[in-house]
């Protein structure tokens, strides 16, 4: 070996480059062909899908009634004014309605832009509407489970787990209730509400790698204070579930640590002496007090609650930014004239909710035993507490709260029995029999012919069209009738009535029961030309619904009648006594 080799210096050598691959390139179009290949459509896209397309179709098959024809009037109110609606069912202001909601808002515009009736527009809000729900309920039931059929077995759970006595009413979800209000405000308000619990379910997971920002948080805050306008008696449920989510599922772990206890000094080894002042006597101090870790625990967890104030910030700001159509904050003080009507929420309450609770309570035992905080059986206790105040208080109006109030227990129902475990069968038994019965007793008649539903079944109404009288009476101008169906669905054309039927924060109870009292005097027969021509000019009135019973006033001249029903339509002369 050469003497300047062995003084060169050593220089690695570079380990060998591995081998070239040559890719094939894709075709044009071959990713995107393989992804739907690899797609598997879950267990919720398909029943769900279905179920919509199924309540869909029975939504647009029930005829007008019930409240449809209220919420068709607000429409019709906004497409004459955006920004000062008249009242939806009178001849007044609807300053103050909560009607006027942004859900009507949107509403409004879209039937301006589309050149859509207040019918057509609630109509076909209700696919929407319940596609929202499903949406809802699938993102929320994700945040307590994994399981690919839990989000499939809570919907079936929706429509079916009850009781045994159908109820049918705005914000309640049964399969026999849910084609007829699907067009409704609440409906939407249901899915929403559903959607705000899963983003607060998100936004409070222990498993969350970083903190929610405070843009997040005013984010939620926002959806709550939307959920208020939209429909308030929802709103307040969903407001309290979201309240309860942040207060169960936010901990203290997130904030500043808690020092474990100092270990206990060993034996023969003592402490060194703490002089407490000048002179003063020694005396041995632990390192920590007992009961100062629960203490600090308490203060971190009260730290991170704290943390959370952009919510209610957010919720105020969008309940403020509202008020040019309607003060939501105003609401409480005017909402007993609400609470009459809802008296009917609070009876054969058993029969409505028996079977739910059936099940619910061992589901909610067996997820407390678990976790003391689980967030599911605490967002039904708040709910069925605000709903025990309405009975005690005599504000029946928070009855309207049930109709979410079930929804956490069927969540948690549905969770439990896809749960991997012992029993697992035995829990499906159970459900699926409570499920089956209530479906056969009280919600089969929505999708059943009547020969194979038991006879206490509700059936979807069928109420008669009054498109026959609308064809004659022109928007805006006042109808005195007393008619169950016409005083209902006569608004919806544009129509004003005398008396409405619904209260509202908009008219004061004491002018409405007044016109009521009119109204059933001037169709009372007991009174006099003179008195009938004193309340005819007080309500401007111009045309009479009567029953085939009622008897024409002399001054009435009959224009047309209803072949289904044998209701007449009557005109009224003008004060100078020429025709109108």
């Amino acid at each position: 070996m050469d003497s300047t080799d062995a003084r060169a210096p050593h220089t690695p050598v570079p380990p060998p480059s591995p081998p070239r691959v040559h890719r094939r390139r894709n075709p044009p179009g071959a990713t995107a062909t393989r992804a739907l290949g690899r797609w598997r459509p879950t267990p919720f896209f398909v029943f769900g899908g279905l179920f919509w397309i199924g309540v869909s179709l029975l939504a647009l098959s029930v005829q007008a009634c019930c409240d449809l024809g209220q919420h068709a009037a607000v429409v019709e109110r906004l497409r004459a004014s955006l920004l000062h609606p008249r009242h939806p069912a009178a001849d007044l202001p609807g300053a103050g309605s909560p009607y006027y909601s942004p859900y009507a808002l949107a509403e409004g515009v879209l039937a301006r832009l589309f050149g859509l009736s207040g019918w057509e527009t609630v109509r076909l809000a209700a696919p929407v509407n319940l596609l929202v729900v499903l949406l809802g309920l699938n993102a929320f039931v994700k945040r307590f489970t994994a399981s690919r059929w839990a989000s499939t077995v809570a919907l079936a759970l929706m429509v079916t787990l009850w009781g045994t006595e159908p109820l049918v009413w705005s914000g309640f979800a049964g399969l026999v209730s849910l084609p007829v209000v699907a067009g409704y405000p609440s409906t939407f308000a249901l899915g929403l509400a559903l959607l705000t619990w899963a983003y607060a379910a998100q936004l409070t997971d222990p498993e969350r790698a970083d903190p929610p920002s405070r843009w997040a948080r005013g984010g939620l805050g926002a959806l709550c204070g939307v959920l208020l306008l939209v429909h308030p008696v929802s709103g307040v449920a969903g407001v309290l579930g979201t309240a309860v989510l942040v207060l169960a599922r936010v901990r203290g772990e997130s904030g500043t640590p808690v020092p474990e206890a100092s270990p206990e000094p060993a034996r023969g080894v003592a402490e060194e002496p703490v002089r407490t002042g000048a002179g003063g006597p020694a005396r041995r101090t632990p390192s920590t007090r007992s009961g100062a870790p629960a203490r600090l625990r308490a203060r971190t967890t009260l730290r991170a609650w704290a943390a959370w104030w952009p919510v209610p910030l957010g919720a105020v700001l969008a309940a403020l930014a509202w008020l040019p159509w309607f003060d939501v904050l105003a609401l409480g003080a005017g909402s007993g004239v609400l609470d009459p009507p809802h008296a009917a929420l609070y009876t054969g309450l058993l029969g409505h909710f028996w079977l739910l609770g059936l099940v619910a309570l061992p589901a909610f035992a067996l997820r407390l035993r678990r976790d003391p905080r689980d967030a599911l059986a605490w967002m039904c206790a708040a709910c069925v507490a605000v709903a025990g105040y309405g009975w005690a208080s005599g504000h029946f109006t928070y009855g309207r709260v049930l109709g979410l109030a079930v929804l956490p227990a069927q969540v948690a129902v549905a969770v439990e029995v896809t749960r991997a475990g012992r029993g697992r069968a035995l829990k499906g038994l159970a459900v699926l029999a409570a499920a089956g019965t209530g479906f056969a007793f009280a919600q089969s008649g929505a999708v059943l012919p009547e020969k194979w539903t038991p006879p206490q079944t509700r059936r979807l109404p069928d109420w008669p069209s009054y498109a026959w009288a609308a064809s004659s009476v022109r928007p805006g101008e006042p109808v005195l009738t007393d008619q169950r169906e016409g005083v209902r669905s006569l608004p919806g054309f544009g129509i004003d009535t005398v008396a409405p039927v619904w209260p509202d924060p908009a008219l004061p109870e004491k002018e409405r029961r007044a016109r009521w009292r009119a109204t059933h005097r001037y169709l009372s027969g007991r009174a006099g030309a003179a008195e009938r021509a004193e309340i005819a000019r007080r309500y401007d009135i111009r045309w009479l619904l009567l029953s085939r019973w009622q008897r024409v006033p002399k001054e009435a001249k009959v224009l047309d009648f209803s072949r289904e029903t044998g209701e007449v339509l009557a005109r009224l002369p003008d004060r100078k006594g020429g025709a109108r």
